[in-house]
């Protein structure tokens, strides 16, 4: 079955309805707590209602918003998500004082009152994790305060989701042959990449990408508002930058950002060799960066939903059982919503909430991309389920930083896998494009985005002008620089910036995309090689949680992002691909 089944949440709405009452009186009961941290017995009674309120918050949370993103259009589940969410916003309001008093006590007197208590010995990492905040966390008073604009921090994504999604009309294009197709997000990639007609193919990107002109400066004054949000939270909290203030909670070193976007701004030369090759082998006059999507042959096979999902579990054949049975799990019937339908959400992610089994959201369109896609969500899910076996709730959440970890290495299981059945030159040429492709779309285009949310942040802090030409302007550095393209050659793609949704929903999010892919490229290759252990300290890692930081975690499991070569490793196997490409085109 490739629909969600949502009844482990709640059977209908009037359910939904009556634990929303329940959890609007519960959150009432949070301001209790105050003064009481200080005993063991305060602190277990406080932590024990939280996660009991933690937990009725999942179960409504999931159901709405997983039954939401499958009608964005329909106006009384957004209203529902948004009551939700405003209640949220008091619980931030009604716990303000914990952090301010847990600090007020000093470390040594809150570490003592976990001994001796299986329970509370869960909290000494969350603990760990909030005195080396400490520097960053304000009085009482002041938390308060900036809890009372946790709602408004939300609204980026609102409006984003409103302009991108909700309110967009799909245009229809009538293509050289008289056919007529609707244009969507969800749709527009593939068509292109069928189309050999250079006029058709600017039809569909000029059909997608259009709105994001004609509203440029409703994008631009959405972005500026994430953008005063996180400087913000700069200056009342005492970072220096954005990019420290994103980056300290999980003490990530900020070098490891700066390694990735540096490595890869220094190495750009495969991007361009891997452009010329797919100039010349397409016949291409002009190279548009939509032109990506075009395949250097034609892949004849159609992947429906089952069919991938079986071919992915072909993959795991030979791997750690309990390895392969979790990645089955993840795609058991009725936890996967698979193809495209009107007002669903675009993209594709996996929902792990602790207590529930997670979801995953695709868009699948039968290509090979949508195997990987695939994959890469199963890696996530899987990620929860081996998380949620070995930890405790209070430790259970991983961070998106080792998620990214999990789901690229399933990526590569499956490439490998296909590569190592491909029976023909034409599909060694297919998997070796994919291959490349997604090099050049997880480590490089993810870094080039990373690098364009660093530079706007740092025009922010600057008080510099924050318009949708200004906007633009470091987008056409940018892929100048990367790809040897001029973008404004394309009306519409400057304004990419608009496109890209992590940008607003989640600040600081896509770097993840590229320093995981790195280190679960040194990952695999040590499974894959047999490096003694490797699977095992692997799992360890999956089976974590959020029990450690995540450059620990990763270092674990065998990958040191503190170093260069972690990140150079990746634009050697590019290099090695597209030796082996070229040979196979020749």
């Amino acid at each position: 079955m490739s629909t969600w089944n949502l009844t482990p949440f709640y059977e209908n709405e009037a359910l939904w309805e009556e634990g929303f009452q329940e959890f609007k009186t519960s959150v009432e009961t949070l301001s209790s707590f105050k003064g009481s941290l200080n005993t063991k017995k305060g602190l277990k009674d406080f932590y024990v209602f939280e996660e009991t309120l933690t937990k009725l918050f999942y179960r409504l949370y999931g159901y709405i918003h997983l039954k939401s993103d499958l009608n964005l259009k329909d106006q009384s589940l957004q209203a529902k998500t948004q009551q939700l969410m405003a209640v949220i916003s008091k619980v931030n309001q009604l716990s303000s004082f914990v952090s301010p008093e847990l600090i007020g006590l000093g470390k040594d007197h809150v570490m003592s009152l976990l001994e001796g208590d299986d329970f509370l010995s869960a909290y000494r990492f969350p603990l760990e994790k909030l005195f080396h905040q400490q520097a960053h966390v304000l009085d009482e008073k002041s938390e308060g305060l900036l809890a009372n604009f946790s709602s408004t921090r939300r609204l980026p994504s609102s409006l984003h989701q409103a302009l991108a999604i909700i309110d967009r009309e799909d245009e229809e294009v009538t293509f050289k042959d008289g056919s007529v197709k609707k244009v969507g997000s969800s749709n527009w990639t593939s068509l292109i990449g069928e189309l050999d007609n250079a006029e058709d193919r600017k039809q569909v990107f000029e059909a997608t990408f259009r709105r994001y002109e004609q509203n440029k400066s409703a994008f631009a004054a959405t972005y500026q508002l994430v953008l005063m949000n996180l400087k913000a939270n700069v200056q009342s909290r005492g970072y220096g930058s954005s990019l420290e203030a994103a980056l300290h909670g999980n003490n990530i070193p900020t070098s490891v950002f700066h390694n990735l976007k540096d490595v890869a701004y220094e190495n750009t030369d495969p991007i361009k060799r891997y452009m010329n090759i797919r100039k010349k082998h397409l016949n291409l006059e002009d190279y548009h960066t939509y032109d990506r999507f075009l395949h250097l042959v034609k892949d004849t096979n159609s992947y429906p939903y089952e069919e991938a999902r079986q071919l992915f579990f072909d993959a795991l054949e030979g791997y750690d059982e309990e390895f392969k049975t979790n990645q089955i799990e993840a795609l058991a019937d009725g936890y996967v919503d698979a193809y495209p339908k009107d007002g669903k959400r675009t993209g594709a992610y996996s929902s792990g909430l602790y207590g529930f089994h997670p979801y995953i959201l695709l868009n699948h369109d039968d290509t090979l991309s949508s195997v990987m896609t695939l994959a890469h969500e199963a890696g996530h899910s899987a990620h929860t389920i081996f998380s949620n076996a070995a930890q405790p709730m209070a430790i259970a959440d991983y961070t998106i930083f080792v998620a990214e970890i999990a789901s690229t290495f399933n990526e590569q299981v499956l490439q490998d896998h296909l590569i190592k059945i491909a029976k023909t030159k034409e599909q060694k040429i297919v998997l070796l494009e994919t291959a490349i492709d997604r090099i050049m779309a997880t480590f490089y285009r993810q870094t080039l985005f990373a690098t364009y949310e660093f530079l706007a942040n740092e025009k922010a802090m600057n008080g510099e002008p924050i318009t949708s030409e200004s906007l633009s302007q470091i987008m056409i550095d940018l892929y100048k620089h990367y790809y040897d393209l001029d973008i404004t050659k394309e009306v519409y793609k400057p304004y990419v910036w608009a496109y890209i949704p992590h940008l607003f929903h989640t600040p600081y999010y896509v770097y993840q995309y590229a320093t995981s892919y790195s280190a679960s490229f040194k990952i695999y290759s040590d499974v894959k090689n047999g490096v003694p252990n490797a699977m095992e300290n692997y799992k360890a890692m999956l089976k974590s949680g959020g029990s450690a930081y995540p450059v620990d975690q990763a270092k674990l499991a065998g990958a040191d992002l503190t170093q260069k070569e972690t990140f150079t490793a990746v634009v050697t196997r590019l290099h090695e691909l597209l030796d082996e490409l070229e040979a196979a085109l020749a």
